[in-house]
């Protein structure tokens, strides 16, 4: 910066003393300078001074903090509403026709027969009974040593044990399942089963001499109970069980009896 004051300062120096010459003659050069001349030079050394000038750009400033967001700008219109869209098919309507064909095949829509084709036509066929009044429960026989005779009470599962009726099973160490009352592991003895209205539940084992017959503690694991509820009508006249044998199910078949209540096992 110094270097270029410098300069200017020489300029300065310059133009004032060729000022000082306008209009004599140069004894040197043989010519006289007149006033458009000396314009010219002037022109032409202000020009290189101020270009000299100008110094290196300098480095960028540090980025300003951005600025506080506009707002929001108006919605745009709604667009038009588009087409709508086909009819569905009623769920009466089979075959997909649009017309509730009342025949005497396959095709036949009138479900019900009413004679008339509707919504009433649309409705499935009653499901199987649900098992909500059917229980599954065990006792665990390992609690016991050398009997012959076992003591249970029905209300540790049941709270009116005198609205179910029961179908029982004893499950042996060796993994086999026997139906009770009934003979017992190795045709040994035999089982009898009681209940009372109150929940007692009594488990009397017998040798084939009607003697009690004592079981040895570990060799009977569980006492298997389904016990099914029964309806008003049952409680007066019906019995759950001929009902079972009636529908095919063999009541000393665990499996059977569990897969027709739809027990879990």
């Amino acid at each position: 910066m110094k270097t270029n004051f410098l300069t200017f300062k020489l300029l300065y120096n310059s133009l004032s003393y060729l000022f000082s010459l306008k209009g004599q003659k140069l004894k040197c050069l043989n010519f006289k300078l007149s006033k458009n001349q000396l314009v010219i030079m002037l022109m032409v050394l202000l020009t290189i001074s101020f270009s000299s000038c100008s110094g290196e750009d300098g480095k960028m400033g540090p980025e300003g903090p951005q600025g506080i967001a506009g707002e929001d700008g108006l919605d745009g219109e709604d667009g038009e509403d588009g087409e709508d869209g086909e009819d569905g098919i009623n769920c009466w309507d089979l075959n997909g026709n649009g017309i509730g064909d009342i025949t005497n095949d396959d095709s036949n829509e009138d479900i019900n027969l009413d004679g008339v084709v509707d919504a009433l036509d649309c409705q499935g066929a009653d499901g199987v009974d649900g098992n909500a009044n059917v229980q599954l429960f065990k006792y665990n026989l390992d609690v016991f040593f050398d009997y012959s005779q076992l003591d249970l009470n029905l209300k540790s599962y049941i709270e009116k044990p005198e609205n179910y009726t029961y179908i029982f099973y004893i499950d042996h160490s060796t993994g086999l399942r026997y139906s009770i009352p009934g003979h017992i592991y190795n045709n040994k003895g035999y089982a009898r089963i009681y209940t009372t209205p109150g929940g007692a539940l009594r488990v009397n084992f017998y040798d084939l001499n009607d003697s009690n017959l004592i079981i040895p503690g570990g060799e009977y694991t569980h006492l298997i109970v389904v016990a099914i509820e029964l309806s008003n009508t049952a409680k007066n006249s019906g019995n759950p069980i001929s009902e079972l044998k009636a529908a095919g199910v063999n009541t000393s078949d665990f499996d059977a009896v569990a897969a027709y209540f739809g027990l879990n096992q």
